[in-house]
């Protein structure tokens, strides 16, 4: 795997596309598993080091997620996603109203800055990304 690709336990993965997008595909099967504060850790050091200290967008692709969250495991997400400041937006892509209502949930109660939006095509969400990594990258400058 090389360094622009991570993958972890089996069920995530990693990666920053030719775009400059950092990718995080989420997959879990069994809905009684909640992602915890341990494997949050893991997802957070994954996107840190693949983000190079930069700020990118941030496409989380959950269509083959079922399950949820802990209450730790998403207040250390929020949080860290916050502190590392390495996401000019979170895009996620779903295709199920259970997890599309979860995302919802905890954006939320575990409010953050940064900011959002919820797709169910990729090709879209892709779409919005660049268009924040665009605006990011050459801001449109205030007339006085």
């Amino acid at each position: 795997m090389s360094n622009d690709q991570m993958k972890l336990e089996n069920n995530a993965s990693f990666w920053r596309d030719d775009s400059g997008i950092l990718c995080c595909k989420l997959m879990n099967t069994n809905e009684a598993k909640k992602l915890d504060q341990l494997t949050a850790k893991k997802y957070l050091n994954a996107m840190k080091t693949l983000s190079k200290g930069q700020p990118v967008p941030i496409l989380f692709d959950l269509r083959d997620v079922k399950g949820t969250i802990s209450v730790e495991g998403a207040q250390h997400l929020a949080r860290g996603l916050n502190n590392l400041e390495i996401a000019v937006c979170e895009v996620y892509v779903v295709n199920s109203f259970a997890i599309n209502l979860l995302v919802r949930a905890y954006k939320r109660i575990y409010h953050t800055e940064i900011p959002y939006a919820i797709f169910n095509d990729l090709s879209k969400a892709k779409e919005h990304c660049l268009n924040y990594k665009k605006e990011f990258d050459h801001p449109t400058k205030l007339k006085s």
